[in-house]
């Protein structure tokens, strides 16, 4: 990803709300794009906010476009 957005190492960030970064995240699964690492300035801080606010939303945006994909395709 770092090659195609012309970032060096790990700078490419996503910034914003949990919806905001959810649907960035769903734009990249959309392109294939199935692992993602994820860190923040703050390791449990973090972790506990990603496992609260983040990841049920990316699961959810997920199991959408995967049912819109089996009833579409």
């Amino acid at each position: 990803m770092t090659q195609v957005t012309g970032g060096r190492w790990n700078s490419t960030s996503l910034v914003g709300t949990a919806e905001q970064v959810a649907q960035s995240l769903l734009e990249y699964y959309r392109l294939g794009i199935e692992t993602f690492l994820i860190r923040g300035f703050d390791p449990l801080t973090d972790a506990i906010r990603y496992g609260r606010d983040l990841i049920p939303k990316v699961r959810s945006l997920v199991e959408q476009e995967d049912r819109l994909r089996r009833t579409s395709g």
